[in-house]
C-alpha cells in the first residue's frame, strides 16, 4: 500500500511539473508574440503585463511542485526536482526587484 501511495505522489508531481513548463513555456511564447498597444512612454507594457500574469500562474504551479516533492526523501532527486520551478520564480522575483532597485 505505500508503494502505491509513492507511485500516486510521483505521478502527481510529474503532472504538476509538465503543467509548470506548459504554462512557463507560454508565457515566454505570449511575451514574444503579443502586440504593443501604446504609443510613447507606455509602448511594451502590455506584454510585460501578460507575461507576469502567466509568471503568476507558474509560480503558484511552482509551490504546487515544491509541496508535492517535499513529502519525499531528503536529498532524494526527486525532491531536488521539484525544487527547480520554485527557484526560477524566485530568481524572476529577485531580478525584478533587482531591476526597480538599482535603476
Amino acid at each position: 500500500m505505500p508503494d502505491q501511495k509513492q507511485e500516486a505522489r510521483t505521478l502527481l508531481l510529474m503532472a504538476v511539473l509538465a503543467l509548470w513548463l506548459t504554462v512557463y513555456g507560454y508565457s515566454i511564447v505570449v511575451l514574444m508574440t503579443t502586440a504593443s498597444v501604446a504609443d510613447g512612454s507606455g509602448r511594451g507594457l502590455s506584454r510585460i503585463t501578460v507575461f507576469l500574469g502567466w509568471q503568476g500562474v507558474a509560480g503558484i504551479l511552482a509551490f504546487g511542485c515544491w509541496g508535492i516533492g517535499w513529502s519525499f526523501p531528503k536529498g532524494s532527486g526527486v525532491r531536488r526536482v521539484s525544487g527547480v520551478p520554485l527557484g526560477l520564480a524566485l530568481t524572476l522575483i529577485f531580478v525584478g526587484a533587482g531591476m526597480l532597485v538599482f535603476t
